[in-house]
């Protein structure tokens, strides 16, 4: 009977794939020992790559990044890291090492985030590496064969992945080589680990070379036992090739025809499975060394001339697994699995009884059935040819099920079947009960385009697309732009420069600007092209790393992965939405009992709908809103975003008017748009059938809820990495179909739903607002996962981390990982706990993990109001410098108080202080009302706890931290702080005096002071209960500051404080202003006594002839000053102070006091002139000295 798998297949399961691409700092190099004694002299024995190398070729590139073969291990202990992915690459001399983890338990403390690479000095053999368990949980034991026939035992201990310091350990401890003598006389092919202590070495002869040592051997010596076919000619077949033997060359090396390509060790240990090149199945006793069971894979007997033309492929050697099967059938002890690629391939089931026993203990278990693999493109014209690549089985305790997992490939193109059926039902269920994976595609139809009416640059367009985070690793991009500067004769930038300048730079220098305006278009198209050629090294490259290379299942988790070249992918369930979008309503239709929910219940209590009716809506949407062109697609974009970011001011029904007409839809509707949807809804009865039901049936596919209770795990470093990428694809997938939903029911609102012809149970405004409300969300999420901050600004990603890098000195001195972590990763994702697995299947874990993140950021389980989200984000961005991104995630903050505050904050950092005054004073009202709200939390910290306390306070307290913040941020902004004290002290009674009062004058006073408005200041002093604290610092601003007097005397001073203002003036020393001070106060006499010194000061000063200029308007001011007083009261008091020495006019004495009367100034005056005048004349004296007056 033919069981070849129907065409199509329910797609229900996902590709969630990482790029392996390391942090900077992260990856450990180790050069290996050898034993050729005449190998080049060995590199530094350890070292820490702090670059990547880039290449002019692709063929290097290749070489040195693609692995040649890879898979991952999956340990059978819990003890993390449990889970290894070992790759091949550098021209096959490295083998890398990595974990590849998702969880761990919250009890593991360090985090696995290095990479291992051994170096060795020849290259290693295809199908050469293995991986084993040990009974050291703490061990990893590895082993390694090259083409110098050289066995390599690394037992690495699972700290080398946690700790810098830890790989430091003396190389000799553990790692060991080996030449077994066998190698002498039989080369090598491939190598499988049965265990630690037993591996199997198939050679090129056809024999077995089984090596075992003991538990506590290191692996420098190995016990050889070598199985032939037992006929005499096989001892000397390895030392002659027989004259006429069929061989066939690979990796440099002939191979007889029954040289074995796939090996496997029985589950009870008593024999050896091999599945070899001449096509047949041989079953090898190790106690007789010989084999005792070999049979074609196809159970055809063959002659010897047919041979050659089913021979299998040397390098494929994921074509046998044995297993035991709960459900075994009575008599059967276990099962083996072959794969044959020929007779358009087929699966053959092994019973395995006694292998000893020929046919009658191992039988085919489906004789009559042909087990073909699911063909992805089964149409006779298709000229595609896809391969088996690989297949697992896993066998259920519980379901008594398999679950076949098969993997085929077609160039590049990949697709991923299972099958879970119970063994006896097996063919039933092979024809028709296949399931699909959806791979991931890269979108090649979203590249940018340009079109006259688009205020973009190109640049910017093209740099967004190329280094938008998970389309293409950073090394891939670097490596192509190096290609394209090689190819183009351009100079080659410094590498340390941005990687977005070096490619604006080199895009630029081929396109020559116009020198008038005419060519401007032209030149903009030209520069488009130009980027479109380096785009296009860029996907030569990608694709090169899309190369599938093997299938591995992890039985303990419940999850398969695929390993390609340059990446690896874990393999989820499908969510609902997902598997609407993923299959088309003919296989939906005909595929419910697949589905855990076949239908989706109504609010209105109608009908339900079922997963074909709505995969026939957003089929048509889609293609609806494909059909657009890219000028009404830049216009739907422009007034989307309007619609999504700006306030409303229009009831729905005019806001969907107003969208349509923006978009300019109307103007090129053709009838043939209208005939498509009629065609494309046909299977519901089109567009009329339309209801608001299956709308919000879609819609509540969206929703998610989140665990109750947190479990005992932890993400680790590369947990979070796959999670931020299902998540990515997951985001880009739902706004897609968001954006279908809301084109169609715009669409049906505005050119279906007639007066004429009503639609009675299309509600298109309530669609319209939850579809707005949604994408509003999306657009937050996408610009989250679509920007990274530097690792620094989110230091400690995890606790684990944290704690891993304080023990680990040497990591985080010297060697510091180099991380770009989205804002989603940064912000969301590490305080998130992924879901148990303790009866959940990983793969099934993992789907749920990526819909509790995209929960956690809408807000949990409606715990927390969408609209403080947006705000909770800005206010991370803001707690850790990131100002430009703040500034670019300005336009999705709400119109909410406390978002307008936090805006506020935002220009404050940015030096817009009248921006921030402004947002701060809006905000004002609704923040200072007592609420029930943790600011401090809500913040990110942003808000200290004493700065939060002033929230919820009243407008004095509001306004007292909004001068606070203008107070200390840098440069200060005293003319905001001033504004606010003014606002503030408007609210409170400054009589009596309280001590908020206070504080607030003096923040009146110190901000004036700063900005020299001495009125406002005068203001403060005088309403302030302590007015002589603020004294002295007015006084001394006033004396540093030009033209400040006349503003000062100006003001109506208390009488308290005017003795207060003269004592402090006395204090300085500045007799001109204090004699201006106390003569504005008519204080005619204090005036002259102020000056008085002065006097005495330049007469000293003309005793030792030195010039003094002004001393007569001195004489002259201080006499008038006294002559105010009348003639009886024109005099003023002396006081000596001891330090003015005798003056030639007799203004001073040494400790002396002395009334001076007006007469005694003008006598002095007089005397100054007279003595100007004989030193302008000529006439010195030249004996004796000139008569001198004392009046001091």
């Amino acid at each position: 009977m033919d069981s070849k798998p129907s065409a199509t297949s329910i797609h229900l399961f996902k590709e969630v794939r990482a790029d392996i691409e390391n942090p900077i700092g992260s990856t450990i190099q180790i050069q290996v020992v050898s034993t050729i004694t005449f190998s080049v002299r060995q590199r530094q024995h350890r070292r820490v790559l702090r670059n990547n190398p880039v290449f002019d070729t692709q063929d290097a590139f290749s070489r040195h990044y693609l692995a040649s073969s890879a898979s991952i291990h999956h340990c059978n202990s819990t003890r993390y890291p449990r889970c290894f992915l070992w790759r091949v690459v550098n021209d096959q001399r490295v083998l890398e090492l990595q974990s590849v983890d998702l969880s761990k338990s919250d009890r593991e403390t360090s985090d696995a985030v290095y990479s291992i690479q051994l170096c060795f000095n020849g290259q290693l053999k295809h199908g050469g590496v293995a991986l084993a368990n040990t009974a050291d949980v703490n061990v990893l034991n590895v082993f390694a064969l090259t083409r110098g026939n050289e066995l390599y035992t690394f037992a690495i201990r699972k700290d080398f992945f946690c700790y810098m310091a830890a790989s430091e350990e003396d190389r000799a401890r553990w790692c060991k080589v080996a030449r077994p003598a066998t190698f002498s006389i039989g080369t090598p092919h491939s190598l499988v680990a049965a265990s630690a202590v037993r591996l199997i070495v198939s050679l090129s002869d056809g024999r077995l070379l089984q090596l075992t040592r003991k538990e506590a051997d290191d692996g420098s010596r190995w016990n050889e036992a070598v199985y032939g076919d037992g006929q005499w000619g096989s001892s000397l077949r390895g030392l002659v090739r027989w004259q006429g033997s069929n061989t066939t060359r690979y990796d440099g090396v002939t191979l007889e025809q029954s040289t074995p390509v796939a090996m496997a060790v029985s589950p009870d240990e008593k024999y050896i499975f091999a599945v070899c090149i001449n096509h047949t199945l041989r079953i090898w006793n190790p106690k007789k060394a010989v084999p005792v069971f070999s049979k074609d894979l196809l159970w055809q007997q063959r002659e010897q001339h047919e041979i050659p033309k089913v021979m299998l492929y040397p390098g494929s050697p994921n074509v046998l697994q044995l297993f035991r099967a709960p459900g075994a059938i009575e008599g059967d002890v276990y099962y083996a699995v072959s794969y044959s690629p020929h007779d358009f391939g087929q699966f053959k089931f092994w019973a395995i009884r006694d292998p000893e026993h020929g046919e009658n203990g191992v039988r085919d278990l489906f004789p009559n059935d042909s087990l073909n693999p699911p063909d992805p493109d089964p149409s006779p014209e298709s000229k595609a040819i896809w391969k088996v690549v690989d297949f697992r089985v896993k066998t259920s305790q519980d379901d008594q099920e398999l679950d076949i997992w098969v993997l085929s490939r077609s160039n590049r193109q990949y697709k991923l079947y299972n099958l879970k059926s119970g063994l006896r039902n097996l063919p039933s269920r092979w024809q028709e009960q296949w399931t699909a994976t959806a791979m991931q595609v890269n979108e090649e139809q979203d590249t940018p385009e340009t079109c006259q009416s688009d205020p973009e640059d190109a640049t910017e367009k093209w740099l967004r697309y190329i280094l938008k985070p998970g389309r293409y690793p950073e090394i891939l991009v670097e490596n192509a732009l190096f290609t394209y500067c090689v190819r183009r004769s351009i100079t080659v930038q410094n590498p340390k420069l941005p990687l977005s300048e070096r490619m604006s730079t080199a895009i630029t220098s081929q396109v020559t600007f116009p020198a008038g305006n005419i060519a401007f278009e032209k030149y903009h198209r030209a520069l488009h092209d130009e980027w479109i050629k380096l785009w296009q090294e860029i996907r030569d490259l990608d694709k090169t790393r899309l190369e599938v290379l093997s299938l591995a299942l992890d039985g303990q988790a419940d999850i398969p992965w695929i390993v390609f070249a340059d990446s690896c992918s874990a393999i989820r369930s499908c969510t609902r939405l997902e598997t609407m979008t993923n299959n088309s309503y003919e296989i939906l239709a005909v595929s419910h009992e697949h589905l855990e929910m076949p239908s989706v219940e109504t609010e209105t209590g109608n009908e339900p709908k079922f997963p074909d009716e709505l995969a026939v809506i957003m089929e048509a949407a889609a293609a609806l809103r494909k059909s657009f062109n890219t000028r009404i697609q830049q216009n739907y974009k422009t007034a989307l975003a309007n619609e999504l970011w700006l306030e409303p001011h229009l009831e729905v029904p005019l806001r969907i008017q107003q969208l349509y007409d923006q978009c300019d839809i109307a103007d090129d509707i053709a009838q043939s748009l209208f005939d498509d949807l009629e065609k494309a809804l046909e299977p519901i009865g089109g567009p009329a059938s339309l209801d608001r039901d299956a709308f919000f049936a879609i819609i509540q596919a969206f929703s998610h809820i989140l665990p109750d209770v947190s479990s005992a795990l932890s993400y680790t470093k590369f947990g979070v990495k796959m999670l931020i990428h299902g998540a990515r694809e997951m985001i880009d997938q739902r706004e897609r179909v968001l954006l279908d939903l809301l084109t169609l029911a715009v669409f049906v609102e505005m050119e279906v739903d007639q007066e004429s012809a009503p639609m009675e149970d299309f509600d298109g405004p309530a669609i319209y607002e939850t579809l707005i409300c949604l994408l509003r969300q999306y657009e937050v999420m996408q610009w989250l996962v679509s920007n990274t901050r530097s690792s620094s600004t989110s230091a400690g990603n995890t606790k684990a981390l944290k704690d891993s890098m304080a023990k680990d000195s040497t990591a985080s001195s010297n060697h510091k990982i180099e991380e770009k972590p989205t804002i989603l990763e940064s912000v969301f994702a590490v305080d998130l706990k992924p879901q148990s697995n303790d009866g959940l299947a990983l793969s099934d874990a993992l789907t749920y993990n990526i819909q509790d993140l995209l929960q956690w950021v809408v807000g949990g389980n409606n715990s927390v109001s969408w609209d403080e989200i947006p705000v909770h984000i800005q206010c991370n961005l803001l707690v850790n410098k990131n100002i430009d991104l703040a500034s670019k995630f300005l336009p999705f903050q709400p119109s909410t108080a406390w978002a307008t505050y936090i805006k506020g904050r935002l220009y404050l950092l940015c030096g817009e202080t009248t921006e921030a005054a402004i947002h701060f004073k809006k905000a004002a009202f609704k923040l200072s009302r007592p609420v029930k709200f943790s600011y401090h939390h809500a913040s990110h910290s942003l808000l200290s706890p004493i700065e939060a306390s002033y929230l919820g306070q009243g407008l004095p307290a509001y306004y007292t931290h909004i001068i606070n913040l203008f107070s200390i941020t840098a440069p200060p902004s005293h003319t905001q702080a001033a504004y606010f004290a003014h606002l503030a002290l408007q609210l409170i009674p400054t009589h009596p005096p309280s001590d908020q009062a206070k504080n607030l004058l003096t923040s009146l006073f110190n901000a004036s002071l700063q900005t020299t408005d001495f009125t406002t200041a005068y203001s403060a002093i005088t309403r302030h209960p302590s007015p002589s604290t603020l004294l002295q610092e007015y006084i001394a601003k006033i004396l540093t500051t030009p033209k400040a007097l006349p503003q000062v005397l100006s003001l109506p001073w208390p009488p308290n404080l005017q003795t207060q203002i003269d004592a402090l003036l006395s204090q300085h020393k500045n007799p001109k202003i204090l004699a201006a001070w106390r003569l504005h106060h008519n204080d005619f006499r204090g005036a002259a006594a102020a000056l008085l010194p002065s006097l005495q000061a330049a007469q000293a000063r003309t005793k030792r002839s030195v010039a003094v200029d002004g001393l007569e308007r001195e004489y002259l001011t201080a006499i008038n000053f006294l002559a105010c007083m009348g003639k009886e009261n024109a005099w003023v008091l002396s006081d000596g102070d001891g330090k003015a020495e005798e003056g030639a006019n007799g203004l001073g004495g040494k400790g002396r006091r002395k009334v001076i009367t007006i007469e005694d100034l003008r006598e002095a005056y007089q005397k100054e002139l007279d003595r100007r005048s004989v030193i302008e004349s000529g006439r010195f004296a030249f004996g004796g000295a000139v008569d001198e007056m004392d009046i001091g």
